[in-house]
């Protein structure tokens, strides 16, 4: 600005031949000559002035990404942990597929088996009494059968979760499970699909343990949303000593962590057990 006003007022006064103020020259000083002496350095400092504003610019996106990108060393331990992560999560997958199988194989397919027996055994009785007693057992196994395939479809991915919601599949989880659960749930919105199955998953094998090995006699389920980070706490009274290398465990926190949240376990012998983890929503 200061070089553009020295500039404009140079200029003036040798066309015009007044004075100029700011150098306390007087009317018919400042000639073109002046203004050629001055112009040419003025020149240069424009020049050198625009070059450096440049510099910077070009100079502050090279900073921020020095300082903001990921060095080498952090980016291979990165791509190690997400093969890690990845590997883990298969494993947990596979798993649980073979569980989901010898369910189907031992409990719905033996039902169903049995209920075609005593069908064959009913069409086959001559007897309206025996004939009616094996029609009720078939009743009653058809709905073994029903309870069988929900429990199935519960452990492959509830509907209720992608209806309603972590909350309502939570609630829904307590109501199927014969201990008794203390739910906490406080969901301001609804977070992100993957978000939500993580989460119930984790509980839901928690609880499952909980049933199978703990001894237990409630469990503890708090949820939290604050921050952009979903937050759930499962806590049993059972005698602890739960193994994180188990299947079960293990393939819950590959589940967390392939979404960049943190797992963490405390089960001391004697009890109580508590997982803890942190799901960002984002």
């Amino acid at each position: 600005m200061a070089g553009v006003i020295v500039a404009v007022s140079l200029t003036a006064g040798a066309v015009t031949g007044d004075a100029v103020p700011l150098f306390d020259a007087p009317a018919g000083q400042v000639t073109y000559r002046t203004l050629a002496i001055f112009v040419l350095p003025g020149l240069i400092l424009l020049f050198l002035a625009v070059q450096g504003v440049i510099a910077v610019a070009q100079l502050e996106p090279k900073l921020w990404n020095a300082f903001t990108r990921p060095g080498n060393d952090e980016l291979e331990n990165r791509v190690s942990q997400l093969t890690v992560t990845l590997a883990d999560v298969v494993d947990a997958i596979d798993d649980e597929r073979r569980r989901i199988e010898r369910d189907i194989h031992d409990g719905v397919q033996q039902r169903v088996v049995a209920l075609s027996i005593l069908l064959g055994r009913a069409e086959r009785q001559g007897d309206p009494e025996e004939q009616t007693a094996l029609y009720r057992r078939a009743l009653a196994e058809t709905r073994h059968i029903l309870d069988d395939l929900r429990d199935v479809s519960w452990r492959v991915y509830p509907a209720m979760l992608a209806r309603d919601g972590l909350g309502p599949a939570l609630e829904a989880l307590r109501e199927r499970t014969h201990l008794p659960i203390h739910l906490d749930c406080d969901l301001t919105e609804r977070s992100p699909k993957a978000v939500e199955s993580a989460a119930y998953f984790v509980a839901s094998e928690a609880v499952t343990n909980v049933v199978k090995h703990a001894a237990a006699h409630s469990i503890d389920i708090t949820v939290r949303q604050q921050g952009g980070w979903l937050t759930m706490t499962v806590r049993d009274d059972g005698v602890g000593g739960a193994d994180p290398a188990g299947h079960g465990i293990a393939g819950i926190a590959s589940r967390v962590t392939a979404l960049s949240g943190t797992f963490d376990l405390d089960s001391p012998a004697g009890g109580p057990t508590t997982i803890r983890v942190d799901i960002p929503c984002s």
